[in-house]
């Protein structure tokens, strides 16, 4: 299940949250909750995947201050989203107009690629933004951290595998979605290997 915990700054748990410091949500028959991030106004966003039907979808949650589950957001605080056959999200940030955006992976025959995502305030997906799916190598490449740079451009890091091992794999993406030919060598993305085995970069 969806698990988060809030303390108090000694450490111990805060009481005023769901009564014990702590709550717990099911979504579908198994769910992980890999990020978290805190909107300006206080709500708790979880991010992560699940098991419906069989097969992993990226599913987000929101909670109010006291750790209830926020019914504003689709409707019962918690939302699962299909790309390709398997989906992961392990990082989530709220842009400052609230909009909330989800890295992660997303795997079709095995394979998978960079996925980026965003939800409206209300847990719509934004259908102004073009889920992206975004292939680094020819094998699986993962997806670990998002950050929004104050233009409002999103910057993706994980790891791509090269043949042999893991390098070092960064996208930039447009406000829209698109990959920003800017950066990189004109297609938005930067491969960096760093050692002679395995580098995988796990935070931006």
């Amino acid at each position: 299940e969806f698990t988060v915990a809030r303390y108090n700054t000694d450490g111990s748990l805060d009481s005023s949250f769901d009564s014990d410091g702590k709550v717990t949500t099911t979504i579908g028959s198994n769910a992980d909750a890999f990020s978290v991030a805190i909107q300006s106004d206080g709500k708790i966003v979880l991010a992560g995947n699940a098991i419906i039907g069989g097969r992993d979808e990226i599913a987000v949650a929101r909670y109010n201050t006291d750790g209830s589950l926020d019914s504003s957001f689709d409707s019962d605080g918690k939302v699962t989203t299909t790309i390709g056959e398997a989906d992961y999200a392990t990082s989530v940030v709220v842009q400052s107009d609230g909009k909330i955006v989800v890295a992660g992976s997303s795997a079709t025959g095995g394979d998978s690629n960079f996925a980026l995502i965003r939800f409206n305030t209300d847990g719509s997906l934004d259908s102004s933004f073009d889920p992206a799916v975004t292939p680094i190598g020819s094998a699986n490449d993962e997806a670990y951290s998002v950050a929004i740079q104050s233009n409002g451009k999103i910057i993706v890091a994980g790891y791509t595998i090269n043949g042999t091992n893991y390098d070092f794999a960064i996208t930039r993406y447009n406000s829209d979605g698109s990959l920003d030919a800017s950066f990189g060598n004109g297609n938005g993305i930067v491969v960096t290997p760093i050692g002679s085995s395995n580098d995988i970069a796990y935070d931006i």
